[in-house]
């Protein structure tokens, strides 16, 4: 690539800011028109750091700062390493001998306004010789700063001696400056939940992004002072193959990293789902719609999940070597079995090539960490484990003694953490099954899933280890109580490691992901009733959060469906623990009290049904009576304070339909009767309660007043003009034609309201109830990032055959005042909403209504017709 952006021409009088800006804003679209999966990023890179060169020297001579020999110009950072992409900060360091003279500072100040004027983002410093060391001294990032110094102009002494002086003890010695740096990387690692996998990473800073990368080289800078790859492998640092993968990693970084900056404007390292396709097509990646761009980010989590492997061995085997190397040699060898042995707990080789030789020993490494507890596994092992894998050519599950390891792995206390995460860490899983390695790196596009499929899967199986643990009582108290009750764990786990092993594949994930669990199982010697019992938890993974959060589960009709399902107590058991981890894993913010108590609910309803037995309905009277009792003895403060009495409440109670009380728990049904026993006259009253205390992680809003037209439509179009989200609406009507509905809502960003909020929201629901306000316009708020997602909209009816009721499920793109617009639809064909499940997975809605006509019945054939017309006119 040529520009004509040469010294020559900044000598000369078109030397201003807007025309070096205007000479890299040329650059810059060239390289966008010629950026390809072919081109050099090495060239790319270098030419642009050549020009800030250029331009930096030009710019010295022209404030004349070449006849100060006080002076140098330092490259420090990414420019000190020759790294500089289009919208790199220009980090540069002035080091003076003496303290500057009012003039001097001056001139350095217009020097560096010329670079701002210019566009550039400049990270500067000037200060003397003992400056930069009493600075570096304290602040770790600035000693790594200087140790990338590179000489640009001026005096060349000076900078010589500034370079002495960082490598000298008394600056930072080896050990401190590797600590120091390592605490930097755990501190980054955790900003970024520890993984790599977040679907939209950070490319510089994201575990497995070019800081890794840095890391190595800082630490080799530190010690050997080799500044690239290729100086690493000089020196020994590095294996030959080692060398290459860091290479390919890096280079596929630049790469990514260069188009990236090409095509935003301001800096930043992200890659938003709104850039991924762009970027994905100037990388040469190609596909039907999201295919391209699942392609580009599996290549990414590939390559930062290398770094993050090899990273972590090379600085496990520098530690080894060089900072302790003495307490090896003193150590007693401790053999633990024909390949491995014991040294200061760290697992060491009997024979360096015992893994080629003998391939089941890669997953016998892992059993025996499951034995010592204590263990880690040495460098030298995970090197040896690395280059053994290089050169595997065939999948261990084939191996018999592999697969005996591998099935006594779960056999072991905290197997998933110290054995199976540790295995997908360093690619041993994906060495193992066949259908691991397709789900490796695999995205789903979309806002709902936070990770990759494997990430995700292994999140999942740590979660189910952790309900052993005591800290899970309070946030998961079921799958506490159940999960020691549990005797067939191995098996469960193979199911969650089996759950979206199909994913990416054309069909139904868990139906073909049941075939891949039955196979497994078979081979590795579980009879049929284990395999059919595994498969089937694979089959079913998805079932009990359906049920859950887009059922009706207080219908006796639909816990008889769902009994069906699960069969037995056992299998309910198992799916339970299943389910809550399935969907803890998913993404961090997912889980919430209003999702445990769904859960909860279905799984007490379930269990009775089986208990009783599927054939016999469930009779809710118990449940209802038990719900009042709680109810009146929570009150029993309230009642004195408030002077009410016991009759007041029943008679309160007596204008309440039964499914009031089965729907509400006790402490709701005390909050509604503290409040609503006060008002003398409840005949013309319009009562709007809103509370963050019975759903933890959500807001709940009563409302109790008249029946009135379009009752819902009001509610949630105020919601929606409010910002909320509303997830839950509960719609209970008396004979009498009052309304006793509940609605759970959020904020935007998935918090419960605070006290302002509340009552802001009361206020305004009250009034429009009231009619002393008009119902709010729709929300103009938008998301910038649904825009890139496509959800075909989908109406399905279920279960026709009821006469009283038609259950409708709605699947569609998530949108502002999407249920305004669906409330809309439903009051133009005069349908009355018995209840609603509002659920909202990333940018897809997935809502479930149960609604009647006019006549108060089952929607007719015609009816449900064309409902669904106006649906799919309205909502496309």
């Amino acid at each position: 690539m040529q520009t004509q952006f040469t010294l020559s021409q900044l000598e000369n009088d078109t030397f201003t800011p807007t025309n070096v800006r205007q000479l890299f804003t040329e650059l810059k679209e060239q390289e966008l028109q010629q950026f390809s999966q072919d081109i050099d990023i090495y060239q790319l890179i270098s030419q642009r750091s050549h020009l800030y060169d250029q331009l930096l020297l030009a710019l010295w001579k022209h404030f004349q700062f070449d006849q100060q020999p006080t002076l140098s110009l330092i490259a420090v950072g990414g420019y000190g390493r020759e790294e500089m992409f289009p919208l790199s900060d220009l980090d540069f360091l002035i080091l003076s001998s003496e303290p500057l003279s009012a003039e001097l500072e001056q001139k350095i100040a217009e020097f560096i306004q010329f670079l701002w004027d210019c566009h550039f983002e400049v990270g500067h410093s000037i200060r003397t010789l003992a400056q930069c060391l009493e600075e570096g001294k304290n602040d770790i990032s600035i000693a790594t700063n200087l140790l990338e110094s590179r000489f640009l102009t001026g005096n060349q002494q000076l900078f010589d001696k500034l370079t002495q002086a960082i490598y000298q003890d008394d600056f930072w010695s080896i050990k401190d400056f590797f600590v120091a740096k390592q605490a930097e990387k755990n501190e980054r690692y955790q900003r970024y939940h520890n993984t790599a996998y977040n679907l939209e990473p950070d490319i510089k800073y994201s575990p497995g992004g070019l800081r890794d990368l840095h890391l190595l080289y800082w630490i080799a800078w530190r010690h050997f002072k080799a500044k690239n790859l290729n100086d690493l492998l000089t020196f020994g640092f590095i294996y030959p193959e080692e060398y290459q993968a860091l290479l390919d990693c890096q280079t596929f970084l630049f790469k990514l990293r260069y188009a990236l900056h090409l095509v935003i404007k301001r800096y930043d390292n992200r890659l938003l789902f709104e850039r991924q396709l762009r970027i994905s097509e100037m990388l040469g990646y190609q596909g039907q719609g999201n295919q391209a761009v699942e392609k580009m980010m599996k290549a990414y989590f590939r390559n930062s999940q290398q770094i993050i492997q090899l990273s972590e061995v090379l600085m496990q085997d520098y530690q080894e070597q060089f900072l302790s190397p003495s307490c090896a040699k003193t150590a007693e060898k401790v053999v633990i079995s024909p390949a491995f042995y014991l040294v200061n707990n760290s697992i060491q080789l009997q024979c360096n090539e015992i893994f080629q030789t003998e391939p089941e020993t890669m997953i016998e490494l892992f059993l025996q960490l499951c034995r010592y507890p204590q263990s880690y596994i040495h460098s030298s092992t995970l090197r040896q484990l690395r280059l053994a894998l290089l050169n595997s050519h065939e999948y261990l599950s084939k191996n018999s003694r592999a697969r005996d390891y591998f099935m006594q792995i779960f056999k072991q206390p905290q197997a998933i953490t110290r054995a199976i995460a540790p295995m997908h860490r360093y690619g041993v899983l994906r060495a193992y099954l066949r259908e691991w390695k397709h789900i490796v790196g695999l995205m789903q596009f979309d806002l709902f899933h936070a990770y990759t499929v494997d990430e995700h899967t292994i999140r999942l199986l740590l979660k189910l280890e952790s309900f052993a643990k005591p800290e899970c009582a309070e946030t998961h108290p079921l799958c506490y109580q159940i999960y020691p009750t549990l005797t067939q764990r191995p098996q469960l786990y193979l199911a969650a490691l089996f759950h979206d092993i199909a994913k990416g594949r054309s069909g139904d994930h868990a139906e073909l992901g049941a075939i891949d669990m039955y196979d497994f199982a078979i081979l590795h010697g579980f009879s049929e009733q284990d395999a059919e019992f595994m498969a089937w938890l694979v089959l079913s993974h998805l079932q009990m959060s359906i049920v859950a959060q887009r059922r009706d589960i207080h219908d006796p009709a639909e816990i008889r469906r769902f009994a069906n399902i699960v069969n037995n107590k056992t299998r309910l058991d198992y799916l339970l623990c299943l389910t809550v981890a399935d969907i803890c894993a998913t993404n961090e913010t997912l889980w919430n009290s209003w999702k445990k108590t769904l859960l909860a609910t279905l799984y007490r309803y379930t269990k009775q049904q089986l208990e009783q037995g599927i054939a016999v309905p469930l009779d809710y009277s118990i449940q209802i009576l038990q719900n009042r009792i709680k109810a009146l003895d929570i009150m029993q403060p309230m009642l004195e304070k408030y002077q009410i009495k016991v009759n007041d409440v029943n008679q309160l109670w007596q204008r309440c339909p039964e499914e009031y009380f089965l729907r509400n728990t006790s402490k709701q049904l005390a909050w509604h009767a503290e409040h609503l026993c006060q008002i003398e006259d409840l005949s013309n009253e319009v009562v709007v309660l809103v509370s963050s205390r019975f759903s933890r992680g959500a807001t709940e809003i009563f409302i109790y007043c008249a029946d009135q037209p379009q009752l819902f439509n009001k509610v949630v179009r105020t919601l929606d003009a409010k910002n909320l989200s509303i997830h839950d609406a509960q719609i209970i009507t008396a004979a009498s034609g009052e309304v006793f509905d509940s609605f759970i809502v959020t904020e935007a960003d998935g918090s419960a309201l605070r006290k302002p909020r509340r009552d802001e929201i009361s206020q305004v629901l009250t009034a429009v109830l009231k009619g002393e306000k008009k119902i709010p316009t729709a929300s103009a708020r938008r998301s910038s990032k649904l825009q890139h997602f496509n959800v075909p909209l989908e109406v399905r009816f279920l279960n026709t055959e009821k006469e009283e009721q038609t259950e409708l499920e709605l699947t569609t793109k998530d949108r502002a005042g999407l249920l305004a617009m669906i409330s809309d639809i439903f009051t133009e064909q005069q349908l009355s909403l018995a209840n609603a499940k509002i659920t909202t997975n990333g940018e897809k809605a997935e809502d479930f209504f149960i609604l009647m006509n006019h006549k108060g019945s089952a929607l007719t054939i015609e009816e449900r017709r064309l409902l669904q017309l106006k649906l799919e006119a309205g909502l496309q």
